[in-house]
Order: structure tokens, then sequence, then C-alpha cells
């Protein structure tokens, strides 16, 4: 079971390393960033093959689908979210009937 300890409004919760997926994604992300700088740095645009993004279009594309995709995953937590709370709730409600009707 996760301990939770009592902190400034939560900040614990915010910048804690154990059981956080920005442990998971620091690694591919740096090393995403050290690749970007890498090609942005030796990269000629007078050269003809040098040209990354020829129109700014495709970041457009890249930048709306990688959008859609985090935002249905956001909204498929939430529905977990939620789920979660009215069985919740359907589990508290059972239990005051049966503490009522006893």
């Amino acid at each position: 079971m996760i301990e939770y300890f009592r902190g400034a409004y939560g900040a614990n919760l915010l910048f804690r390393w154990n059981g956080s997926s920005l442990a998971r994604a620091f690694i591919p992300g740096f090393l995403s960033v050290l690749v970007y700088l890498a090609l942005h740095y030796t990269a000629d645009p007078r050269l003809p093959g040098r040209v990354y993004v020829h129109h700014p279009y495709a970041v457009g594309v890249l930048v709306g689908s990688v959008s859609f995709l985090i935002v249905f995953r956001a909204n498929y937590g939430y529905q977990r979210y939620w789920e979660a709370c009215t069985a919740t709730h359907t589990f508290m409600s059972k239990w005051m009937d049966a503490t009522h009707f006893a």
C-alpha cells in the first residue's frame, strides 16, 4: 500500500519520484531533447538534403495527432476515476442500507 504523507497543499505528491510516471519518462525525454539539439545545431539549411521540416503543416499534423492521443488518454483516466467514485458511493450506500435496516 502506498503511504501518503501530509504536505503543504499536496506539493509532496507532485514532486515525489517513487511511483511517479516522471521516473519512467525522464530518460527517454532527456534523450529526445539531446537528439533534437544535436540535429538542430548540426543542420545546415542551405544544403537541400538537410532541411528537416519543409513546411509548417508537417509540424501541425504531428502536434495535432500527439495532442489527440494525449486527450484521449487523459479522458480514459478521468472515466476510470469517476467509475471508482461511483463504485465507492454505491458501496457506501449499500452499507448504509444494511445498517439502517438491521
